[in-house]
């Protein structure tokens, strides 16, 4: 007797074979493991900063990409009712967003009223000083401008011509001091490929601003802590007042945040607000820095985005005590 297989085995069998995943499940695995590797990066990146290559690398992951990505995947797992996984993805977006909110950024600092006397405007033009750069320079009116990527001279003498008489030119490279007064300099303080210091001494009246100027490399493959530690003993050489330029670090690099004794971010002592200066329009990175010496009295830092470079501008309001 030959025995024909019921209908009853059939679905127990094609029941044993397990179905295949959609895709919307497969990719939501794939972002929420690709986010898990990003964090995790980050985090290794907020602990050990700069102190090598590698982790300069995970230092460079933005703060902000880091809290719109968990806060994105924590909408997209709520939507979906993934509870477990929302849950999850929310407390992680608090280690970015503590950074963004109150580390690397400051939005409910007040500082008292201080006369100012003088103003600095330090920006990288990239190149381009041209009609528009020029208006938004004039319309600032600093005693003093320090242009990175300063571009042809005849536009810095057209931008000085602008600002009126007693107005003077320095330029070195692509670096460039316009200030009413005497200025006057030393050689390179620092001088390799992309890496170069200037001290500048600028001159109005009986008073005397010593202006360190820094341009470091763009380029991320280099490990940056090291030129940080040489413009560290710059300063502590030197003494500058300010101490100015495109770092192209952060302001929260490790050699940044161990400056020489009495030196204090302008940002930190009279700024608040969106800290990051790089790429404009939407800038995810404080790498312009302006640095003041225990001489200078800060009354007011900002910063101005501008739709003619990618760089926002820093402005810097202070006073000087006299001279020991």
């Amino acid at each position: 007797m030959k025995l024909k297989p019921s209908g009853q085995f059939h679905a127990v069998t094609a029941g044993n074979k397990a179905p295949p995943r959609p895709w919307g499940t497969c990719l939501r695995a794939a972002a929420l493991a690709a986010s898990l590797i990003l964090f995790l990066l980050w985090s290794l990146g907020q602990l050990a900063r700069d102190a090598t290559w590698l982790t300069g690398m995970c230092f460079y992951i933005p703060s902000a990409v880091m809290a719109a990505v968990l806060l994105c995947l924590t909408v997209g797992t709520f939507l979906t009712r993934h509870r477990r996984v929302t849950i999850c993805t929310a407390g992680l977006a608090l280690g970015p967003l503590y950074f963004l909110l109150l580390v690397e950024n400051r939005f409910f600092d007040k500082y008292p009223e201080v006369t100012a006397e003088l103003r600095l405007a330090h920006w990288n033009v990239g190149g381009k000083l041209a009609a528009g750069s020029r208006d938004v320079l004039l319309a600032h009116r600093a005693d003093v401008y320090v242009l990175s990527e300063a571009g042809a001279r005849p536009r810095l003498e057209a931008l000085r011509s602008a600002l009126g008489e007693g107005y003077k030119v320095w330029r070195r490279g692509d670096l460039a001091v316009i200030a009413e007064g005497n200025l006057e300099s030393t050689e390179w303080l620092l001088d390799r490929p992309g890496a170069k210091a200037c001290l500048v001494a600028w001159g109005r009246g009986e008073r005397t601003v010593s202006l360190l100027i820094i341009d470091l490399p763009a380029n991320i493959s280099l490990h940056r802590d090291p030129l940080l530690r040489d413009v560290n003993r710059l300063i502590e050489r030197h003494k500058p007042d300010l101490v100015v330029g495109d770092f192209n670090a952060p302001r929260r690099s490790r050699a940044l945040s161990d400056l020489p004794a009495g030196y204090r971010h302008a940002y930190d002592t009279a700024g608040s607000g969106w800290s990051y200066t790089w790429p404009a329009p939407v800038p995810m990175y404080a790498i312009d820095q302006c640095i003041h010496s225990p001489r200078v009295i800060p009354a007011r830092y900002e910063l101005f985005s501008s739709i003619h470079s990618d760089h926002r501008m820093q402005v810097f309001d202070f006073s000087l005590e006299p001279r020991e």
